[in-house]
């Protein structure tokens, strides 16, 4: 045989197991861990996900919380698993794009210790206050703020998280002051809100069934655009607030770096695929969240993107590292 015809040959040889692994996938369950407890947003995305995947895949897609230090847990364990298309992690962009300023040090590289897989929805918060507060209105909850004078509590899914951010940008635009009171995921955050144990908080939208029961009061969205599920809301840009948009943020799928690529192109294709079914799509908009969709690509956009901009903003925000 002819040296370059050698070399050709080995060269096919040695890429048969790759392709060999992305042909047999999967060929077992395949675990998606969320870095938040189970009843918030993200969790519930996981799971209409996973119960759409399951017969798509032809293998079980479990899901797993690992909640604690703002998604830190959960992204490295995701980070140091095998890169074989079987830990998938779900997450809000704040654990990527926002952990790198407020911890002084995160077991992982935010780009390069995944490889990002799609944008399942965009997240538009929604500043959330409990009937105790007597506020029907921003103007009204700003002036119980300045009457109580730094008294009054908000919650968040844990310290440098984008409800946090929110809610210190929040305290910046309105020359307010109020306790943050960080907890180990939103779910627990909305319990004490519905207690009365905080004033109020910027939730993920999982507050929406409670909006709507009249357990707590939805005073605005974060924005560009107001909420298909709460169309009477406003958002903060039509309330003379712009700059609030900074928070904006959004939800991915990443897995841990080093993926095949056509692992990651077939997990992307019936992602998309999923999120186009009209019922996929009202369930995404009955949790208070956009739909959405992306390439690899533009998740890997977004996420550069983010970090350039949250750098400055949470230097701004005065969020000291922990």
């Amino acid at each position: 045989m002819p040296y370059v015809c050698r070399i050709v040959f080995l060269s096919l040889i040695a890429l048969l197991p790759v392709a060999a692994l992305a042909q047999a996938y999967p060929s077992k369950p395949v675990n998606l861990v969320v870095t938040v407890p189970a009843g918030g947003s993200i969790d519930a995305m996981a799971r209409a996900l996973a119960t759409e995947l399951t017969p798509a895949l032809g293998q079980p897609v479990v899901v797993a919380n690992r909640a604690g230090a703002g998604g830190n847990i959960a992204a490295e364990y995701v980070a140091k698993s095998a890169a074989d298309g079987y830990t998938l992690m779900i997450t809000s962009s704040s654990t990527l794009v926002l952990n790198p300023f407020v911890y002084k040090s995160i077991p992982f590289d935010p780009v390069k210790s995944f490889e990002p897989i799609v944008i399942p929805a965009r997240l538009n918060m929604i500043l959330v206050a409990h009937p105790k507060t007597n506020a029907t209105s921003i103007r009204e909850l700003v002036a119980m703020l300045k009457a109580q004078s730094g008294k009054a509590s908000y919650g968040s899914s844990g310290n440098g998280t984008l409800p946090h951010l929110a809610g210190v940008l929040f305290n910046n635009e309105t020359g307010t002051e109020a306790t943050h009171i960080p907890y180990k995921g939103i779910a627990p955050a909305v319990n004490d809100l519905l207690a009365g144990q905080i004033e109020y908080m910027f939730d993920s939208a999982t507050t929406v069934p409670h909006i709507r029961a009249g357990k707590v009061r939805a005073l605005a969205v974060i924005g560009p655009n107001r909420l298909s599920s709460l169309p009477e809301v406003a958002t903060f840009k039509e309330l003379g607030m712009p700059g609030m948009e900074a928070a904006g943020g959004w939800y991915g799928i990443f897995a841990p770096a080093g993926t095949p690529r056509d692992i990651v192109q077939r997990l992307n294709q019936e992602v998309v695929r999923i999120l186009r079914q009209p019922n996929i799509r009202e369930r995404i908009a009955a949790m208070g969240l956009e739909n959405a969709t992306s390439t690899p690509e533009e998740l890997a956009a977004a996420l550069r993107d983010d970090l350039r901009r949250f750098a400055a903003l949470v230097k701004q925000a005065n969020v000291v590292p922990q």
